[in-house]
């Protein structure tokens, strides 16, 4: 190898610098989604404020990402016709949490008044995670705000492609 050469280790190492901005190979499209992440980020951490503040949520949640992907998993299940038990949701997140955070959430959510534990008529051991309309109304502004968001970077919702899966 000639000294000259750089390796890709040594690449990827480099410290960019803010002046180069312009130049990482991001294509308009990746830089949209990009944008539209961030806004969305600015927009939750907003959303969130205001909804404790107006007393909306009974009690702050302790991780507001983990918290919104149990809602989303929760929520859309249900609206598939499936109840999910806190055990699945545990297996879901157990590549990047405990299953005492989980129940923790969990724990919150039900003080939010977004989720209810009910016992499995099939086996009583077993808690099911029914979600309450609190949380579809919270579900329903966020999703909305997130199509908006994603509209203004450029997403246009295409039923005809997203089912071929284009």
């Amino acid at each position: 190898m000639n000294k000259t050469e750089i390796t890709p280790r040594e690449v990827f190492d480099d410290v960019l610098q803010i002046e180069d901005h312009a130049e990482v190979a991001l294509d308009p499209e990746q830089r949209a989604l990009l944008a539209s992440d961030v806004s969305w980020l600015e927009y939750r951490a907003e959303f969130r404020r205001q909804m404790i503040k107006q007393g909306f949520l009974k009690h702050p949640w302790r991780s507001i990402f983990e918290a919104d992907m149990i809602f989303t998993l929760i929520g859309h299940k249900w609206l598939q016709g499936e109840i999910l038990t806190v055990k699945q949701v545990a297996t879901y997140f157990e590549a990047f949490t405990s299953d005492v955070t989980i129940t923790r959430h969990i724990d919150d959510m039900v003080a939010s008044g977004t989720l209810v534990r009910s016992p499995d008529p099939k086996d009583r051991r077993r808690l099911l995670l029914m979600p309450t309309q609190r949380l579809f109304e919270i579900g329903r502004i966020f999703l909305q705000a997130r199509k908006e968001i994603a509209r203004r970077h450029g997403y246009v919702y295409d039923p005809a492609r997203a089912s071929v899966g284009e």
